[in-house]
């Protein structure tokens, strides 16, 4: 019976340390998300923000959780990238693996005026990482996403608003004829939008066909990009584009890029080579 009494005891203890830790991984994963620079890149699915194992352990060595704490103690480097090792099996970061390190420059070399711009570097996520690196050449990226207060706005805000859906038939006369009015013209909106999406798609086909794949007409092309405003949004009003001569412009700075690569020579080193030509 005391036995029984004691292991409780213990299992209890053990799942308020389990939480008093989770809560104190969540709290140092917040700072470290929020402090820790990082640096645009891609995977196959998208683009990310990465980060190497050295710049982690810097912000950590440079926090309040280096001095003493009572909670975590993080007096060297080693005890940091343990701290980092238990984040990364708990999957508050991933590893990643750098595809290749030749960064590549996006422009056309013939233009001097044009400022060549890197392309974000490409890797590959790694499944079940291990070990935490403290190296500049090991990456990483967050797969924490700590709440913020909006995240709880616009959660209470869409939970009042199902409540107050579900109580349409209680509401008065006039306002279930302005709620009324309201969907109803959400929905005009929003089948307008499908309905010229579909003109735009007969469209292109139209011109394609009778161009014979020479032509590609967009009416509203950046009708579906969502990092625009809504003015920018509809602008140009249309868009045609010669499918060969881009497709040959693209083959050309292709060409360029592949040369450039093959004699070691980098885009910011062909614009000094240009400037330094002009002063002399």
């Amino acid at each position: 019976m005391g036995s029984s009494k004691e292991e409780k005891e213990r299992e209890a203890e053990n799942r308020e340390r389990a939480k008093k830790i989770k809560r104190l991984m969540n709290e140092v994963s917040k700072y470290l998300q929020s402090e820790t620079a990082t640096i645009e890149g891609k995977t196959k699915e998208k683009s990310i923000q990465y980060f190497s194992g050295e710049a982690l352990v810097d912000t950590l060595m440079s926090s309040a959780w280096a001095e003493y704490n009572e909670d975590l103690h993080v007096e060297t480097r080693m005890d940091a990238v343990e701290f980092c090792t238990g984040l990364l099996s708990n999957e508050f970061f991933i590893a990643l693996k750098l595809k290749s390190k030749k960064r590549v420059t996006e422009g056309d070399s013939s233009s001097s005026k044009s400022k060549k711009k890197p392309k974000p570097l490409k890797f590959d996520v790694i499944i079940d990482a291990g070990d935490f690196f403290d190296s500049a050449d090991h990456y990483y990226m967050w797969k924490y996403s700590p709440m913020g207060i909006w995240a709880y706005i616009i959660g209470g805000g869409l939970l009042l608003g199902v409540i107050a859906m579900a109580l349409v038939p209680v509401w008065p006369g006039e306002a279930q004829i302005a709620f009324q009015y309201i969907t109803n013209g959400s929905g005009v909106i929003v089948g307008i939008f499908f309905a010229l999406l579909i003109v735009r798609l007969i469209l292109f086909m139209l011109v394609w066909m009778f161009s014979k794949g020479i032509y590609h007409f967009w009416l509203l092309p950046n009708i579906n990009e969502d990092k625009l405003g809504i003015i920018e949004t509809f602008k140009p009003l249309y868009s045609l584009d010669n499918y060969y001569e881009e497709k040959e412009k693209k083959d050309r700075r292709k060409k360029r890029r592949e040369a450039r690569e093959k004699d070691g020579i980098s885009g910011s080193e062909v614009t000094s080579a240009t400037e330094d030509k002009k002063n002399i």
